[in-house]
């Protein structure tokens, strides 16, 4: 299964990311055993503690084995082969598919990877408080410089001290053009989500932050973390409209089901209509896939770590540089489909390598759209409860 396949498990969406609730939970007043979780926002972002210190300058490269942990089909084996013959290594990976439970192998040893890849700012706060991660010696990592600039230094990891940002996307609206009229849908923005006629052939994705945020967009709301108990209930009644007059499929299949032509609209992220055209059956133009991305939207990013303990910490540093590399990335993301966070990699260049077709240029994140998008943060446990509410009513029916 790829990647997405697994987020329908993961359900707090943090830095635009997702993860299950018992991360936070768990933690009962916020904090772990170890310390207070410290938690960015944009509007607060932060400097992590320090923890350690990172490895010298110019140590040699390790041989033999380097592990890594990720999440399924989230790297190109083409461009992991690669990495094995550039550096006369070999790359082991595991799979995660719940961050909740891979932080918990992590702090009991159970894994014992030299990088994680795909985690996100939430998860990255219970690693830090349990002094799980070292800090990162960038004069490893040549092509930092290639990250959007917004992404080097980051709201939860001021100065990148422990992270590198790897793939962005932003939400929209994915839909096949040869049932819905491209201007139509534009002209309509978020309203189309709600219009009867695409009724039982629409769907939202499996994420309540995600869902929950299109009935306030389409409310004119631009807080998608509010704590306001009204507007919360209020967008539970918008969400109930939705479902009243379209009978949405709730999901994270849309990225096969568009394409195969088995629905024609879906609120989605970008990165799965990015990869959408693989799906296609043989011989159909990837022009019936269409992108609207609105103005008004959520955007995000996950990133690259290293373990305290990695037994290859200069081969870890090597291999975020290398998945740095402009060249590497556009490979790596016509794999993946979710967009390299490269300053490099801009619609003019996904086109020209074949990753992506002109129709579908509207779904990629430029840096503008990145900064200007919201983020979904962590919220606390009561209003994650008002929101969980919300859903189970939403989804019930």
């Amino acid at each position: 299964m790829l990647r997405r396949d697994f987020l329908r498990n993961l359900v707090i969406t943090t830095g635009g990311l997702v993860v299950a609730p018992s991360i936070l939970s768990a933690c009962g007043t916020n904090a772990t055993s170890s310390g207070e979780l410290v938690i960015g926002t944009p509007s607060a972002p932060v400097t992590l503690p320090q923890s350690g210190e990172a490895i010298a300058d110019g140590l040699p490269e390790e041989g033999g084995t380097i592990e890594i942990l990720n999440w399924a089909d989230y790297t190109n084996p083409e461009v992991i082969a690669d990495f094995e013959k550039a550096f006369g290594v070999t790359v082991k990976q595991s799979i995660y598919d719940n961050e909740d439970a891979a932080i918990a192998k992590l702090r009991n040893g159970t894994l014992k990877p030299d990088l994680i890849i795909g985690m996100t700012d939430t998860a990255l706060a219970r690693l830090v408080a349990a002094n799980l991660l070292q800090p990162l010696n960038k004069s490893y990592i040549d092509n930092f410089g290639n990250l959007l600039t917004g992404l080097q230094d980051p709201y939860y990891d001021g100065g990148s001290q422990y992270t590198v940002a790897q793939f962005i996307y932003g939400n929209g609206i994915g839909y096949r053009t040869d049932k819905i009229d491209s201007a139509d849908l534009i002209a309509q923005g978020y309203d189309s989500m709600w219009n009867p006629a695409y009724k039982g052939r629409l769907a939202v994705p499996d994420s309540y932050r995600d869902s929950i945020s299109l009935a306030l967009f389409q409310a004119g709301i631009t807080d998608v973390n509010t704590t306001d108990a009204a507007t919360i209930t209020a967008a539970q009644e918008n969400l109930i409209r939705l479902r009243d007059a379209t009978q949405p499929k709730v999901d994270i299949l849309s990225y096969q089901e568009i394409p195969a032509g088995n629905r024609d609209i879906a609120y989605m992220w970008s990165g799965d209509i990015l990869i959408a055209p693989w799906n296609l059956p043989e011989g159909t133009s990837t022009d019936v896939l269409g992108f609207w991305y609105p103005e008004q939207t959520i955007t995000a990013n996950d990133f690259l770590c290293i373990p305290k303990e990695s037994k290859a910490p200069v081969l870890a540093h090597r291999f975020i540089n290398y998945l740095l590399d402009n060249d590497v990335a556009l490979k790596n993301q016509s794999y993946v489909g979710y967009q390299p966070a490269l300053t490099a990699v801009t619609a003019e260049a996904l086109i020209s390598s074949g990753a992506i077709p002109e129709s579908l240029v509207d779904a990629v994140v430029d840096a503008e759209r990145y900064a200007s998008g919201q983020r979904l943060v962590s919220l606390s446990p009561e209003t994650d409860a008002l929101w969980n509410d919300v859903w189970a009513t939403f989804t019930a029916g």
